[in-house]
């Protein structure tokens, strides 16, 4: 039995992955021993703990009081749903000549346009530790022709060979821009810098970023699906919605199953994580189907 190990961190010291490659090893070492400790029993001798003492106002504590019950409210509105999409993992879409992480991305746009009727536009983390300090950019997989593809599985009248053309078409174009990202030539970061340089300098704040265009794209933080790959371990994680109207998607990927964590807020009547997956996990099959039927 697969048991997967989930962390929850802060991200401004550092970025998810750092405690995923930790947490991968620990799990790692823990299968390897069976479970059993194997080394040293000797116990050393340190001195007990001392308990620090807070001494707290009366506003500290209003502060505190009122914290808990924000959190506890976003906590019981929160719609967490974990699945395990066991048909087929990375082993079948590397051998059908498609990327994994991208093969999931498309997938999940396709899922989002046949529940919502309309693109999302999406966050994907794109991975920049190549460089020195370097920690991530902003992946955009809604592309024109991610769209182009989407609009084709929903035609009734396109045959299964347009479809996968529009399908390898997206999947060139997402692979692309990725490495373009992890290569530093992204945009997002950019543009963060700018707007932050202004708000420091005490310099007008440039119109593109109140552009209502620019907000409908994610920009400012307003990405309708959030979305990072955790990796090909054992380890999962999950995020909550950027918008109120949004889902958090969080996944991993393994050789023979596709695991992933998805939420929503309760309180937004457009959203629902559990059909979302549905959704995807559908739409997984239509496109590993659709490379099996369709001929070049």
């Amino acid at each position: 039995m697969e048991v997967g190990i989930i962390a929850q961190l802060e991200h401004s010291p550092f970025d998810a992955m750092a405690m995923v490659v930790l947490c991968s090893y620990v799990d790692q070492r823990i299968i390897e021993s069976e479970g059993r400790w194997k080394g040293s029993d000797k116990v050393r001798d340190i001195p007990w703990p001392e308990e620090l003492v807070f001494t707290l106002n009366q506003n500290v504590l209003n502060d505190i009081g009122r914290a808990k019950e924000r959190y506890s409210q976003q906590v019981s509105d929160l719609q967490l749903v974990n699945y395990a999409f066991t048909s087929f993992g990375k082993a079948l879409t590397k051998k059908k000549g498609l990327h994994p992480d991208t093969f999931v991305q498309l997938g999940l746009q396709l899922a989002y346009y046949k529940l919502h009727g309309h693109p999302g536009c999406c966050y994907e983390t794109a991975m920049t530790r190549r460089f020195y300090h370097g920690r991530t950019e902003t992946m955009r997989p809604c592309t024109v022709e991610a769209v182009e593809w989407c609009k084709s599985m929903l035609d009734p009248s396109c045959s299964s060979h347009k479809r996968q053309q529009q399908m390898l078409k997206a999947f060139a174009k997402h692979n692309k821009m990725m490495k373009e990202c992890e290569n530093g030539k992204g945009f997002d970061r950019h543009l963060l810098g700018l707007l932050l340089i202004a708000k420091e300098e005490g310099l007008p704040v440039p119109e593109l970023f109140t552009d209502p265009a620019f907000t409908r794209s994610g920009g400012g933080g307003n990405f309708v699906l959030s979305t990072s790959l955790v990796g090909y371990t054992n380890i999962g994680g999950a995020t909550v919605p950027m918008i109120h109207h949004g889902y958090g998607f969080f996944y991993r990927i393994k050789d023979d199953r596709i695991v992933v964590t998805c939420t929503a807020w309760k309180s937004c009547p457009e959203t629902d994580a559990e059909m979302l997956c549905k959704n995807l996990f559908q739409s997984l099959q239509d496109m590993i189907q659709l490379m099996a039927t369709a001929h070049l």
